[in-house]
């Protein structure tokens, strides 16, 4: 329970450090910064944001950008989601004073729903030694005072590395704020402490993730990127769980949809490009219609790179030089995904063909590893010898995240998987072009893939899975 007796104002704690300290000041470096962000005018109904929190020479034109969209929505109240620096144990923590001050005055807290927060049983606690000497929702708060004047704060922190315990949070914060005119903010920075050309890579895969609107691609993401061992690079997120929070409530209040406004970094403002600090900017939106995933929105440009890489890779292999995981150009390329790499003869026979149902590694990483296992270590074939490389054709299949399928929901043009215990099978939709009737198709999979009854996918305890599949080819 929140102290009623608790009634004075958190003194500010960043001011002089993280931002101006003089009143007039800091007014007009916040205002000159609000009037040049652009005037965002999204579709549809904002109901949660991502902004970062760092000095304002450094995050203050992408916070104004955020801000200003807010002030569209008039809020009642804002529930900041901060990063927890000096929190003493791991978990999400609000603060207990009536207000929190800044050199622009005193934002009122929402006590009532605060008090909602803590009663859902979701775990959140009181701790106002997290907050004492905390930046992450202070710095924030001057754009606020300036762009949304009349609203409650909800302040809250995050010292969490539990995807569950955040995605918990977020659906109880929206359950609090139901009802209510308000709008969640995530404010965390991204990447520390890359130099600067790494620090762009990963950034921008980084807000791709978060603009997918689920928690767990953004989990998945971050282990994929830290896998990589890039150089100075200490996290992606500096507070994922305030960003898995703030996604799993927007999702609860209605987000269907994601906008990017922006990714930048702290060299961009003066800042050391040896040593950098990313942040990004975004908005969710309730809009009636679903955002594409990366994998089913990926360009021409990046197809091509793609089937480049998957040669190139194989080349290298057979000439000695296995690929080395590495960090991509294109920022979708540096996100999660399950590959299927297939290598064709001249008329059509397959020659090879291996991947994985599980994104383990990147998009890029995952292309090159499997086009050389599926080049040289298919039990199936021999393996590919460089001089008949030029005379083969590379394809790419993409997965989606396998659903759980009844019997009568196999059809054509999706993938299948099929399994009991130990024993498994999968067949890409391409299958269906030479077993198009939906009996042979399954009784093919199940006998000579997964060593199973051909009628066995009918049969109870059966494990069954469909996918779709973002297929292309060389010409």
């Amino acid at each position: 329970m929140i102290e009623s007796a608790m009634a004075r104002a958190r003194p500010p704690a960043a001011a002089g450090s993280f931002y101006e300290a003089r009143p007039a000041v800091l007014r007009a470096a916040v205002d000159r910064m609000l009037a040049e962000a652009p005037d965002e005018r999204p579709e549809g109904r904002l109901v949660a944001a991502l902004c970062p929190h760092a000095g304002h020479q450094y995050s203050g034109p992408p916070t104004a950008r955020v801000c200003r969209a807010l002030a569209r929505l008039k809020p009642e109240i804002i529930a900041v989601v901060g990063t927890a620096h000096y929190a003493r144990s791991e978990g999400f923590f609000l603060d207990d004073h009536s207000a929190f001050q800044t050199p622009l005055g005193e934002v009122p807290a929402a006590r009532a729903e605060a008090e909602r927060l803590l009663e859902s049983g979701a775990g959140v606690a009181v701790s106002t030694a997290a907050h004492d000497r905390e930046h992450s929702i202070e710095v924030v708060l001057p754009f606020l005072q300036r762009s949304c004047p009349a609203f409650r704060l909800l302040p809250m922190v995050a010292s969490s590395q539990s995807l569950s315990e955040s995605e918990r949070v977020g659906r109880a914060l929206a359950e609090a704020l139901k009802g209510r005119r308000a709008v969640v903010v995530a404010a965390t920075d991204l990447s520390h402490y890359p130099a600067l050309e790494n620090a762009r890579r990963v950034d921008a895969a980084s807000l791709e993730s978060f603009l997918t609107l689920d928690p767990d691609f953004l989990w998945r993401t971050e282990q994929c990127l830290m896998s990589l061992a890039i150089p100075d690079l200490r996290c992606t997120w500096c507070g994922k769980a305030a960003a898995a929070c703030a996604l799993s409530a927007g999702a609860a209040l209605g987000a269907d949809w994601a906008e990017s406004l922006g990714c930048t970094n702290s060299a961009d403002g003066g800042g050391d490009a040896r040593r950098t600090v990313g942040y990004g900017a975004a908005l969710l939106l309730a809009r009636g219609r679903r955002r594409p995933w990366p994998s089913e929105a990926l360009s021409e440009p990046e197809k091509t790179a793609l089937l480049a890489l998957a040669r190139e890779s194989v080349k290298s292999a057979l000439q000695g030089r296995r690929p080395s995981p590495r960090l991509f150009d294109y920022p979708r390329l540096n996100l999660p995904a399950a590959v299927f790499v297939t290598w064709t003869g001249a008329n059509a026979e397959l020659r090879g063909c291996i991947g994985t149902t599980h994104p383990h590694d990147t998009l890029g990483n995952a292309v090159a590893r499997y086009a050389v296992l599926s080049a040289t270590e298919d039990s199936r074939f021999p393996g590919i010898f460089e001089s008949e490389l030029d005379g083969l054709r590379a394809k790419i299949s993409i997965l989606s995240e396998p659903q759980v399928a009844r019997p009568e929901d196999i059809k054509p043009g999706l993938g299948v998987m099929v399994g009991r215990g130990r024993k498994s099978g999968l067949f890409l939709p391409q299958v269906w072009e030479k077993l198009p009737d939906r009996e042979g198709f399954m009784a093919h999979l199940c006998e000579h893939k997964a060593g199973l009854r051909s009628a066995a996918w009918k049969e109870p305890g059966i494990e069954l899975f469909t996918f779709t599949v973002n297929s292309f080819a060389e010409p």
